[in-house]
């Protein structure tokens, strides 16, 4: 379900973004960064970031020159 939410916002979002921008009206472009907002929140829920260090980097680097 978060992926049909995800692809919907984006969709609504860019629509909005193309109408605002047609019609130099500033509510659309407003809702359309909402929607992004949301976009965001559903793309971190499910690929949330990772944040390593340059060490782990290097570690994981060589694993997968190691295979």
């Amino acid at each position: 379900m978060d992926k049909w939410l995800f692809n919907l916002s984006i969709f609504i979002s860019a629509a909005l973004l193309v109408v605002g921008s047609l019609q130099s009206q500033f509510l659309p472009i407003g809702l359309a960064l909402v929607f992004a907002i949301i976009a965001q929140h559903f793309y971190r829920k499910k690929y949330p970031k990772r944040n390593r260090s340059f060490k782990q980097l290097l570690e994981e680097r060589k694993a997968l020159q190691q295979k």
